[in-house]
């Protein structure tokens, strides 16, 4: 399913690989050159993965280009924990506040200024906004240290 041609006149639409998604504030923060490759695909992989661990949805034509079948029930939901495992253990590494953000960065797509509202409702927008922004960067890097760990750690 596509977004209507409505829809995709508007610039917060980008096609990538055939996947349709809105240009979310880490690509924003990558084309301001606040974030790097590896927080970019970091980010990707822990959308990718906390979408199969909390809904099972899988991306038909993923953004990684990279093709998967899904195999038998018994593979589906051995691949569903194993995601579900490495979110746990992201969240634990990062602690909640860390994860927190990360939900409303990636997973519920938020804006600096939307978050801020949530986090920060007695300071001014702008300096929210900066907060945010800061902090969401240092996550992100934070990320890819947690990956690079947990990949460390499976071999």
């Amino acid at each position: 399913m596509q977004p209507t041609l409505e829809r995709l006149q508007h610039q917060e639409f980008q096609d990538r690989n055939g996947v349709y998604r809105v240009v979310n504030t880490v690509q924003s923060m990558y084309d301001a050159g606040d974030i790097g490759d590896d927080e970019v695909s970091a980010a990707d992989r822990w959308y990718r993965e906390y979408l199969f661990a909390t809904l099972g949805v899988v991306e038909e034509r993923p953004s990684d280009g990279h093709f998967r079948e899904k195999g038998d029930v018994h593979t589906w939901m051995l691949g569903r924990g194993k995601c579900s495992a490495r979110i746990s253990e992201i969240r634990e590494t990062l602690g909640l506040c860390g994860h927190v953000r990360l939900e409303m960065l990636l997973a519920r797509e938020m804006s600096f200024s939307a978050m801020a509202r949530q986090l920060y409702p007695g300071i001014s927008e702008g300096r929210g906004r900066m907060k945010v922004s800061a902090q969401c960067g240092l996550i992100l890097e934070q990320l890819v240290h947690v990956y690079k760990k947990i990949k460390k750690n499976s071999f």
